[in-house]
């Protein structure tokens, strides 16, 4: 997809939020939490089947086709086929008054799934993009077993590389080493995602869904000016590396655009994710970047920075990609 004018971007679609996480890791937990939550009631919510989501213990109110509206007022429907026509058909339902006006979508995954092909719908699909905004993917971790399934299991530790939200679930069944273990495990695989617990899925909705991933603030370190990298993370297990970019700069968006759409095109496959927010010249609001793999989000300028810090800041989460290189091709591509 051609990276456009930020300008051009629609501000006020639908946000949409990808859970995801291992098998067993309490995704199923944490939604029906969530969905007893009153903040959550303009929610809707895409599962694969109902039962899965343990309905039966949220008091549905009300059978639609295809889904089911609960005394919470959340609206819940199971995903058939396709992820874009799923979501095409609820916004149009919406739409039409046969659902709720939600304001917004939970995406529940298998724990085998890979997250890629679902962020590509939430930002590629032009029909999708045009109603909904991707905020946060959301990824379960299970603290009885996670240092051997992130190891074990590339899809673990893929789900855990591309979260904005990281959940530590079953963290009141393991010693505060264990934890402190399991931690410096996720930040090798993922150096910016807060890192939160919930014990039987309890959490606040507002930890989770408080402001768009694109809103909060990305790590910024004192460090010295022009291009530089902030530490960057290994995974030696699976070649998974994670680096903050920071720039001091106001920086050329044909730039940094041209050369996104490079890195993309030629290392989709091994380029994870990319999420930053960048000080474009000539212009007093950020501008939002986000890529997962070969796909490109068409880029959205900010109503405002998210706080006081004015340095773009990029976070690179890639497999086999030697990390000091990348940062070599950014610092070219936007000095010319």
């Amino acid at each position: 997809m051609r990276t456009t004018d930020p300008h051009t971007i629609p501000n006020e679609p639908i946000g949409g939020s990808l859970i995801t996480g291992f098998l067993g890791s309490g995704k199923t937990t944490l939604l029906n939490s969530l969905l007893r939550h009153s903040g959550m009631s303009d929610t809707a919510v895409i599962v694969n089947e109902f039962g899965e989501v343990g309905l039966d213990h949220l008091l549905i109110e009300t059978a639609l086709d295809n889904a089911v509206l609960l005394k919470s007022g959340c609206l819940c429907c199971t995903l058939r086929g396709d992820l874009v026509d799923t979501l095409m058909s609820l916004f149009d339902r919406r739409r039409r008054g046969e659902v709720p006006a939600f304001r917004r979508v939970l995406i529940e995954t298998t724990g085998l799934a890979d997250p890629a092909p679902i962020l590509h719908a939430l930002m590629a699909d032009p029909g999708v993009t045009r109603h909904y905004r991707m905020d946060h993917v959301i990824t379960t971790v299970d603290a009885v077993n996670a240092l051997g399934q992130l190891s074990e299991h590339f899809e673990s530790a893929k789900q855990a590389a591309v979260a904005d939200r990281l959940v530590l679930t079953k963290s009141d069944l393991v010693s505060p080493r264990d934890i402190s273990a399991i931690t410096v495990r996720l930040r090798t695989l993922n150096a910016s995602a807060p890192i939160l617990s919930a014990v039987n899925g309890a959490i606040e909705p507002d930890a989770l869904f408080g402001a768009p991933a694109e809103g909060r603030a990305f790590p910024a370190p004192e460090i010295e000016p022009h291009a530089h990298a902030h530490e960057a993370h290994d995974d030696h297990h699976h070649g998974i590396e994670s680096r903050v970019l920071v720039y001091d700069e106001p920086l050329p968006w044909p730039r940094v655009a041209q050369w996104l759409e490079a890195v993309a095109s030629l290392r989709g496959p091994d380029l994870l994710r990319v999420k930053g927010i960048v000080h474009v010249q000539g212009r007093a609001r950020p501008v939002v970047v986000h890529a997962v793999q070969h796909v490109l989000h068409p880029p959205r300028e900010l109503q405002d920075w998210p706080d006081t810090d004015r340095r773009s800041r990029i976070v690179f989460i890639t497999r086999n990609i030697d990390a000091e290189a990348l940062e070599k091709s950014f610092r070219a591509a936007v000095t010319g």
